[in-house]
């Protein structure tokens, strides 16, 4: 799903925040919904970003976030589902 609106770092070193709509119900109750976008802009080698998502995860837990899932279009991983201590839920992407 394309994001309505996005914040970027103008020389691309830094994450970007993008704002979107989700069909999806809430699973828990956000203030707001951040998805930490590792693998920088697509096109994506799809292994690549895969491996960069699943380095930061552990970084994130470390920080004191937990792990809620993992989200996968077909044998893609897409995403993992993560909250932070007061349980806003984010995604790494």
């Amino acid at each position: 799903m394309s994001p309505t609106a996005s914040i970027v770092d103008p020389d691309g070193r830094g994450p970007a925040i993008g704002f979107l709509k989700v069909p999806e119900g809430r699973s828990a109750k956000n203030r707001m919904h951040i998805d930490v976008r590792v693998a920088g802009p697509g096109p994506w080698d799809m292994a690549e970003r895969a491996r960069l998502i699943r380095q930061k995860a552990p970084e994130l837990v470390a920080a004191g976030a937990t792990v809620v899932r993992e989200e996968w279009y077909g044998d893609t991983l897409g995403h993992v589902v993560m909250q932070d201590p007061e349980g806003n839920e984010f995604c790494v992407a």
